[in-house]
C-alpha cells in the first residue's frame, strides 16, 4: 500500500483555506492516474452516476496542483470521470500539460464533441464509448445523436488509424454482436466490455437489472492490495479507484484497506464487483 506519509497542501480560496492531500510517494506498482476533469455531460446515460452529481468543471489551478504532485515515474494520466471530458473549456490545454510533465495522456470520450486534428496530434491512443448501433436504443439509454457519433468515429479512424482507438462499452444486457462486427470492420482490435456496475451508488438507478440476493464478499480488492491506479475526483480528492461515487462515505485509502483486512465492508464499497462473488 502507499506510504502513509501525506503531504498537505493549502491555498487561499476566498473565504478560507482549501486543503488538498497528496501522497509524498506513490506505490511503484501504480501506472495509471485518472483525473475527473468535469462532471458535466451532453449525454444522459441511465447507468452513469454523474447525472446526479453537482455539475461543474475542475478548476485549472487544481488540475495543475495534481499534475505537479505526481511522482517522477512512468504514468498514463487519463482525463475522464462522470462527465464528457472534451466539454471542459481547458481540455486541450490539460492534455498538453500532461505531455509536458512527461506523462502519457489518455481519455474516454463519447465522440460527440471531438476535435479530430487535436486528438490525432496529442493522443497516442484514445478511448471512445459506444454501447449500441441501434439509434432508437441509443436515444432510449441517453446516448444522443448516434449517427453523428459514428460519423465522428469514422473520421477519427481515417485521421489517426484504427490501432490507436479503443472502444469501451457497458454491457447492460443489450445485444452486442452487431457492435462487435462493426468494430472489427473498422479495423479496431481493442474492444473493452465492462459489465454494468452492481455497486450501490450506481445500481440505485437500475435495480431491475440486478439480482444481488446471491452476492457474497471476498474482501480482496485489487485496487487496495495490488494497487495499479489512483483516482482524483473533480474536487481533487484522491481515491483508490474510479468507482467510489458516494464520497461522503469515503474516509481514506488506508481506512478502506484496514476494514477489508478485518473482513468489514466499507460503506463506500457496498456491492462493488471488485470484492463480490455472485452465484447463479
Amino acid at each position: 500500500m502507499d506510504e502513509p506519509i501525506v503531504r498537505h497542501m493549502q491555498r487561499e480560496n476566498d473565504g478560507g483555506k482549501l486543503s488538498r492531500s497528496f501522497p509524498a510517494t506513490f506505490d511503484s506498482r501504480i501506472g495509471f492516474v485518472q483525473i475527473e476533469v468535469t462532471t458535466i455531460c451532453n449525454f444522459a446515460c441511465f447507468y452513469c452516476a454523474g447525472r446526479e452529481m453537482p455539475q461543474h468543471h475542475m478548476e485549472p489551478v487544481l488540475f495543475d496542483e495534481i499534475l505537479a504532485h505526481l511522482p517522477a515515474m512512468r504514468l498514463t494520466v487519463s482525463l475522464q470521470g462522470e462527465g464528457e471530458p472534451t466539454l471542459h473549456p481547458r481540455f486541450w490545454d490539460m492534455v498538453k500539460k500532461v505531455t509536458m510533465v512527461g506523462k502519457h495522456p489518455y481519455t474516454i470520450t463519447n465522440c460527440s464533441n471531438i476535435d479530430i486534428n487535436q486528438t490525432t496530434r496529442l493522443f497516442p491512443q484514445i478511448g471512445v464509448s459506444l454501447d449500441t448501433l441501434e439509434e432508437d436504443e441509443a436515444e432510449r439509454i441517453g446516448r444522443f445523436g448516434l449517427p453523428g457519433v459514428l460519423g465522428n468515429l469514422e473520421q477519427l479512424i481515417a485521421a489517426m488509424g484504427p490501432k490507436r482507438i479503443i472502444i469501451h462499452s457497458v454491457d447492460y444486457g443489450q445485444p452486442l454482436e452487431a457492435l462487435r462486427v462493426y468494430i472489427q470492420s473498422l479495423g479496431i482490435d481493442r474492444h473493452v466490455v465492462q459489465p454494468i456496475q452492481p455497486k450501490a451508488d450506481y445500481s440505485k438507478r437500475y435495480p431491475e437489472l440486478l439480482d444481488n440476493s446471491n452476492e457474497r464478499y471476498h474482501y480482496r480488492c485489487r485496487y487496495i492490495f495490488q494497487p495499479s491506479m489512483r483516482y482524483f475526483d473533480v474536487n481533487g480528492r484522491m481515491m483508490p479507484c474510479y468507482s467510489i461515487k458516494g464520497t461522503d462515505k469515503y474516509v481514506s485509502i488506508e481506512h478502506v484497506g484496514t476494514q477489508l483486512a478485518q473482513r468489514v465492508i466499507p460503506d463506500c464499497c457496498v456491492g462493488c464487483r471488485e470484492i463480490t462473488m455472485r452465484y447463479a
